[in-house]
């Protein structure tokens, strides 16, 4: 017995794959992931943006202490799955261990730990974060999003860096009647960076005109600093930056009343009490993807840099594919499952691909067809496992004949 065993795993090896392969095997597969660099704003690995996939499905656990801040990613199914959310990530790295903080808006956002191995995430420019708000110069990065409403006051725009828990909460105190309300909330994450804010007058949706201060960015809650019937016009004088001070802004009507507001930016820990906060905007818990099969010409479309503009891929032409419904998706999966492992042979089909989608999860194929006089013979060559499969015959006629393989 002790003989054969050698043997036995000689067979195996040779055999280039498991015994126990089976055909359906769903992954994060690459090949129909997009992955943004949003840090760099650059297009990365999808082998990174699968592995992202990956990570942020696992368990969430605590958040941790003391980390750095490293590069911002953003991950979808390329332009042919218009139905997905996309995955936003973000690498996090302390003494001991590495995390993501990831938010597929579906669920509430959360920390996922990378083991050992899954650490292949660069780690050259992290930036630790601040533990208070400071106010700087606004950068020229902002200056076109800032000026783009055509109501700021570019005076008073400023950038904030701020930490990476809690909330940013603005408030305005009324120097005539002490009254003092709180104006803006923003939800501090690892995903906020710096924050850019400036004053913006004579916003109009109904009456009346208002007056607001703008945090560009995921603002939880917004209400005007000032309202009035008609047009104003507004001064800014900026504070020394004590205790969270902003600046003055005063406000001057058409009837010639004016209105002075000390603005305050301040880091807290809770949200303020009694405000109509929305929750967070989240999809539908039960959202997911439909399930489908789709045989096509070529590989999926990928989005690229062009001059330094992201271009996205169009999807593929009506006649560059076969999409299947969510039954004969069904259907096909059977049929591959009763497949055989076996040596592929002969040529690429003249419609190559065959991907099949299971919510974020893919599997993809390259088909190959042996023609002999009597009969065809078709294989399936799992992209991502390099193992080939030879369906049955009632598969093959499948593809033959109901989806046009050639």
């Amino acid at each position: 017995m002790r003989q054969l065993i050698p043997v036995l795993l000689g067979a195996v090896l040779l055999s280039g794959c498991s015994p126990e392969a089976k055909p359906i095997d769903y992954t994060y597969l690459p090949q129909v992931y997009d992955t943004l660099n949003l840090t760099d704003l650059k297009k990365d690995d999808p082998k990174l943006g699968a592995l992202i996939k990956q990570v942020c499905a696992t368990k969430r656990v605590a958040a941790p202490k003391d980390y750095a801040v490293g590069t911002q990613y953003f991950v979808n199914l390329v332009s042919q799955f218009p139905e997905s959310m996309g995955e936003q990530a973000v690498y996090l790295k302390t003494k001991q261990d590495r995390f993501l903080y990831c938010h597929d808006y579906i669920s509430k956002p959360g920390y996922h730990k990378l083991t050992p191995k899954q650490d292949r995430f660069p780690s050259k420019h992290l930036v630790t974060p601040h533990d208070q708000i400071e106010f700087q110069k606004l950068s020229s990065n902002f200056e076109e999003s800032v000026r783009i409403s055509g109501r700021s006051l570019m005076k008073s725009a400023r950038q904030l860096t701020v930490p990476t828990t809690g909330y940013l909460v603005v408030r305005a105190t009324n120097d005539q009647t002490k009254q003092t309300v709180v104006t803006n909330i923003m939800e501090l994450t690892p995903f906020v960076g710096s924050v850019p804010l400036v004053l913006e007058s004579n916003i109009q949706i109904q009456e009346p005109y208002e007056v607001q201060l703008n945090l560009i960015g995921q603002a939880r809650y917004r209400a005007p600093i000032h309202s009035s019937k008609e047009r104003s016009t507004i001064q800014f004088k900026e504070a020394p930056h004590a205790d969270g001070t902003y600046g003055t802004v005063t406000v001057k009507e058409k009837t010639g009343q004016t209105t002075r507001y000390q603005l305050t930016v301040k880091h807290e820990q809770q949200l303020p009490p009694n405000l109509d906060v929305p929750p967070d905007e989240l999809y539908d818990a039960d959202y997911s993807l439909p399930r489908f099969a789709l045989f096509h010409d070529r590989p999926l479309g990928k989005l690229k840099f062009v001059n330094g503009d992201l271009d996205m891929a169009e999807p593929l032409a009506p006649d560059a594919y076969i999409e299947t419904s969510l039954e004969e998706s069904k259907q096909l999966v059977r049929l591959i499952e009763d497949s055989e492992e076996a040596e592929r042979k002969e040529r690429l089909a003249e419609r190559p691909y065959l991907t099949l989608m299971k919510d974020e999860k893919a599997q993809q194929f390259k088909i190959y067809l042996d023609r002999r006089i009597k009969k065809t013979d078709v294989y399936l060559e799992d992209v991502h496992r390099k193992i080939s499969f030879k369906l049955p015959a009632e598969g093959r006629d499948l593809l033959l004949d109901t989806y046009q393989v050639k």
